[in-house]
């Protein structure tokens, strides 16, 4: 944005100048004055004079970084916040790890932005904006899988200043805007260096996709204080939009009002009414009206809210009085920014810099009038990481309109028009289809029994294939958790699928082929070994970890006690089942002995308890070989995982045996069931590792339920990506391909 700079007092600083401390310290009074004022521009430029000479401290550099943050210009901010940060550690507050994230990301620098949200997470753990970060780390691929329904243009009438705020006005749309910045005798404000904002009226040619000249609204709403975000009933006849009030104390924070207006006969507004819940101590603003004129939502930094403003809701009576403001609650509401509220019948559209996005203000929707609330980033390219709000939308049209100050504008502030090509798709499964066919000769298979379960074993819906094969299962909210598929013919084997959908994904598609004449012998080509051969199968590692000793290291706690009896219970069960323990040393350089010494004491309580000494074996081995998150599970793992090459997900021809081997000890103990968890090594991003560790775990799973015949109910899956890295090779760690290579695995773990 072009700013006009406040020449004076720019002459008068550098007139100021000198050599002298208490020259310098004058220079920074000044600016801190401005800055208090809200005069961001101004206090910017002397700010910049005395960070130039080096004058510099915490409260100098973290103003500067505001100047820039307050007025929406995060990427100057990024600057000075790392600086700050990095120069006054100690004197850092929690908001402004907050505030550098947002900024890092105006500059799409996700990684260290996340890094400086875990910052946030630490210092402050009860902030929802961290929280809400923690919970939906992958925020990106959440914003990606919602982008792309969204058609958006730049409208050319916009200015090189600020326009904004746009709304539908019977064939026309009224919007805001600073555009007479350049006219003589105008009052600038000082926060932007702008003229103060109009409404402004534009008519909408649809049949050439053309808007007229831009021209002031009207001289009855016109005041020589800001003017902006109109919103009107659905007859236009009121209007109710923002205003800020005349102060007397220029001292003083200029707060927001909303305001209403009636048009009379001649078609004129009325002189605007001051609304009854506007308060001269804090803002009221961003008017939006519901579609049946009952309610109106608004955005308030009143006391009793979450954050820097919040959204409520108030209800509009018959006789035109007001309800009292309800504030619709922190699963909406955070400690940031909510602002710019939009109501259609059923969806409320709003901005927000707390819930996360990807950068600046964001536009989100959520369902009104539901229990439980998913707040939905509305993706690209309406969002952008700068700020993005002021969303509208004509929802028999499709079409709308929101601003933004992206950098490929032309002026500050833009009003873009949209067009929405898809609905908000459900990150649960909301359809299950496909096609019935014959393996043998692909023909379509009519009256086959489809039945979808949850992981319960519950049904959820059950149909009949017909057209050609042809199944779907839509319209029932239990379909989001579908698990497995079923499918019955008379003539053909019974057909079990287990529903792998993608971490989003609503619609889930397959294809299932029936076979004919069903064999129930198992038919494993690899399983033609001896029992002898086969012995390693049912020999699994137990972790213990130090802490579950008492002081002299060797004594059992109590805790750890009955963790082992769990773990008795099942080797009684199982007696084939053959256990090492390990004990690990409490650093890589620590002597063995203790480590041997406590897995020698476990050995001794197990035999103690029943179990034979030769069905175990005591080590104590090196911390380093472990990872630390590992070592309180008291579990019965398989010892040697099945591996899989860079990349890939493919079950390679010499991991197979290993597969064998878990299928043959299932059916050996028919009552065992087992996860599989499945992973991946650092290399690549965090989000395609877990894509990748889900793959590994499907591959995993379909073997041993499809080859094996293993019954789904009785082995799960579980996809961690890297982060249960089976050594130290992380992001930025040298590793050989070899340490890599142990860490994209399956692992099979007994749990009953």
């Amino acid at each position: 944005m072009n700013k006009v700079i406040y020449t004076p007092l720019i002459i008068f600083i550098t007139s100021l100048w000198g050599g002298s401390g208490i020259a310098q310290q004058r220079i920074v009074n000044i600016a801190d004055k401005m800055f208090d004022q809200h005069k961001y521009v101004s206090a910017q430029e002397a700010y910049l004079k005395a960070v130039e000479r080096q004058y510099k401290n915490a409260e100098t550099l973290k103003n500067l970084g505001d100047s820039y943050y307050l007025n929406g210009q995060p990427e100057n901010a990024a600057k000075w916040y790392k600086e700050f940060i990095e120069s006054y550690a100690d004197q850092v507050e929690p908001e402004y790890f907050f505030k550098y994230a947002q900024s890092l990301k105006s500059i799409q620098d996700y990684n260290s932005a996340d890094n400086y949200m875990d910052q946030l997470l630490l210092s402050r753990p009860e902030d929802q904006r961290a929280n809400l970060f923690d919970k939906k780390r992958d925020y990106l691929e959440r914003v990606e899988y919602q982008s792309g329904r969204y058609q958006i243009d730049n409208l050319a009438i916009n200015s090189s200043f600020t326009d904004f705020g746009a709304t539908y006005y019977e064939d026309a749309i009224v919007f805001s805007s600073s555009r007479d910045t350049l006219l003589f005798n105008k009052r600038v404000h000082k926060w932007t260096e702008e003229s103060f904002l109009e409404l402004y009226l534009t008519k909408y040619d649809p049949e050439n996709n053309l808007y007229s000249d831009p021209k002031p609204f009207s001289k009855e709403l016109s005041t020589r204080f800001h003017e902006s975000t109109p919103a009107f009933t659905n007859n236009g006849s009121t209007i109710y939009f923002t205003r800020n009030h005349d102060i007397t104390n220029k001292n003083e924070m200029i707060r927001l009002k909303i305001y209403r207006s009636y048009k009379n006969d001649n078609g004129e507004w009325t002189i605007p009414e001051d609304l009854p819940f506007n308060d001269n101590t804090y803002s009221t603003s961003h008017p939006s009206i519901s579609p049946d004129g009952q309610t109106l939502y608004f955005s308030s930094d009143m006391p009793g809210g979450y954050g820097m403003s919040d959204i409520y809701s108030i209800a509009i009576n018959n006789d035109g009085s007001f309800g009292m403001p309800i504030n619709l609650g922190n699963q909406i509401n955070t400690e940031g920014k909510e602002t710019f509220p939009f109501v259609t019948q059923d969806e409320l559209y709003f901005s927000s810099d707390g819930h996360p996005g990807l950068g600046g203000l964001d536009i989100f929707v959520t369902k009104i009038n539901t229990p439980f609330l998913d707040i939905i980033n509305v993706g690209r390219p309406v969002n952008s990481p700068q700020d993005d709000f002021s969303f509208v939308l004509n929802t028999q049209t499709e079409k709308g309109y929101f601003s933004s100050n992206r950098s490929d504008g032309k002026g500050g502030d833009d009003i873009y028009s949209v067009l929405q090509l898809k609905p908000i798709r459900s990150f649960d499964l909301t359809t299950v289809l496909g096609t019935i066919i014959d393996n043998d000769n692909d023909e379509a298979l009519n009256d086959a029994t489809i039945t979808i379960y949850d992981n319960e074993n519950n049904v959820i819906q059950e149909k009949v294939s017909v057209d050609n094969g042809n199944y779907i299962f839509s319209d029932n909210e239990k379909l989001k958790d579908a698990y497995l598929i079923t499918v019955n013919k008379t003539g053909y084997k019974p057909y079990e699928h287990i529903i792998y959908k993608e971490e989003f994904a609503d619609v889930y598609e397959k294809l299932i082929k029936l076979e004919k004449n069903y064999d129930k012998d198992l038919a494993l080509d690899k399983v033609n070994k001896s029992s002898n051969e086969l012995e390693n199968v049912f020999n699994f590692e137990l972790i213990i970890d130090p802490i579950h000793f008492q002081n002299d290291f060797t004594n059992i706690s109590n805790k750890s006690k009955d963790k082992l009896d769990e773990l008795i219970l099942l080797m009684k069960k199982y007696p084939k089942v053959y256990t090492d323990i390990k004990s690990y040393t409490y650093d890589n350089n620590s002597d063995n002995v203790i480590a041997q010494n406590q897995a020698e004491a476990i050995k001794l309580y197990l035999i103690d308890k029943g179990i034979p000494e030769y069905r175990l074996s005591a080590k104590g081995v090196p911390k380093n070989t472990i990872k630390p998150e590992e070592r309180l599970k008291l579990m019965m793992v398989v010892p040697l995982p099945i591996h899989f090459n860079f990349n890939s997900e493919e079950i390679r021809p010499e991991v197979e045996t290993g597969l064998t081997k878990v299928i043959e000890l299932m059916n050996t103990y028919q009552s065992m069931k087992m996860e599989v968890h499945s992973h991946a090594d650092s290399r690549s991003s965090y989000w395609y590792n877990k894509q990748l560790s889900v793959k590994r775990m499907r591959a995993t799973l379909n073997y041993i339920t499809e080859k094996g015949r293993i019954n789904w109910r009785r082995i799960r899956g579980r996809a961690y990506g890297e982060r249960r890295l089976f050594n130290d090779c992380r992001d930025g760690v040298p590793c050989s391909e070899e340490e890599h290579q142990k860490n994209r695995r399956s692992e099979f773990i007994i749990v009953k």
